[in-house]
């Protein structure tokens, strides 16, 4: 089955998209067989098929894996696909919720040991929490300016398993050999929500004269503005208690940008194209006004 016909299909049920990555780990399995078996009937109208595709796209979420690694357990795919067919959305959402309270996470750790999956050793828990680790570098680029330095980079949002991305702002230290040093160590870091990302993308298309997002970091002290002006685009991160940084972006520069927030934006919607998204932008700025803010993020 082709991935657009599964992803027209998912997109009927009201269901997440899928990844061509996922979709791979369903190849020649019998939960492959039996999950396209459910999407054909589903798509002839047998809707009682959906809670089968339901459990297998909610067993492949990336936070049910992580999870599942996080607390020691041998990840197995069927076998989570089974529990979710059995249980439902009472079961992967005592997966999910592993992380909520330490009773949750014993309720998690005893439903993973009746689901069958193996607990592995501290040996092999340590080797997967080096793996984890070393996943990172995200793909980055760094713009440099005479008072301060950003760096984007991809990032992926802990709530929700979206892909979006990260700002960080640095003040410069010293000049060595010609070159400006900045202060990445102290830097100001920005992780924007989804919806973040898309009132962005609209300002950078010259959709939005402006955003400000308010409210980031665990003490909701942080602060991202950035103004549209007449030759570049101004970046002024905040954060209470320290020196802003301030730096002007040129349009060539912003490409980066753009491309970048382009392709995390698919990553989210596969069935989507570029000139989707930006009709999705161009309508969502015409109902903005003139300007867009958020508040309380994570």
């Amino acid at each position: 089955m082709k991935i657009s016909v599964i992803l027209e299909i998912l997109a009927r049920a009201r269901l997440p998209s899928l990844t061509a990555n996922q979709l791979r780990l369903l190849v020649d399995t019998a939960d492959g067989k039996a999950f396209a078996g459910d999407m054909e009937a589903f798509a002839d109208g047998d809707l009682g098929r959906r809670q089968n595709i339901a459990a297998v796209v909610g067993a492949l979420a990336p936070g049910v894996r992580r999870t599942v690694d996080q607390l020691g357990f041998q990840f197995d795919l069927g076998k989570i696909i089974a529990a979710a067919k059995r249980d439902g959305c009472a079961g992967l959402s005592t997966i999910k919720g592993a992380d909520a309270t330490p009773a949750s996470r014993a309720r998690t750790i005893s439903y993973l040991q009746a689901a069958g999956l193996h607990r592995v050793s501290d040996h092999e828990i340590n080797a997967i929490v080096h793996a984890d680790k070393t996943e990172a570098p995200y793909y980055s680029f760094k713009i440099f300016g005479g008072a301060a330095a950003l760096c984007v980079t991809e990032a992926h949002t802990r709530i929700g398993d979206q892909y979006t991305i990260q700002i960080e702002g640095a003040l410069p230290l010293c000049s060595v050999g010609g070159r400006r040093e900045f202060d990445w160590q102290n830097k100001i870091i920005v992780q924007l929500t989804v919806q973040e990302a898309y009132l962005l993308l609209a300002l950078l298309e010259n959709l939005l004269p402006n955003v400000k997002f308010d409210g980031h970091g665990r003490a909701h002290d942080k602060s991202l503005h950035i103004d549209c002006q007449d030759s570049h685009y101004f970046v002024r991160m905040i954060q209470r208690g320290r020196a802003a940084v301030a730096i002007p972006v040129r349009p060539v520069d912003a490409i980066q940008i753009v491309a970048l927030l382009y392709k995390q934006l698919l990553r989210n919607e596969p069935h989507l194209r570029i000139d989707d998204i930006r009709s999705l932008i161009s309508r969502m700025a015409s109902m903005a006004g003139h300007g867009a803010s958020g508040k309380s993020k994570p």
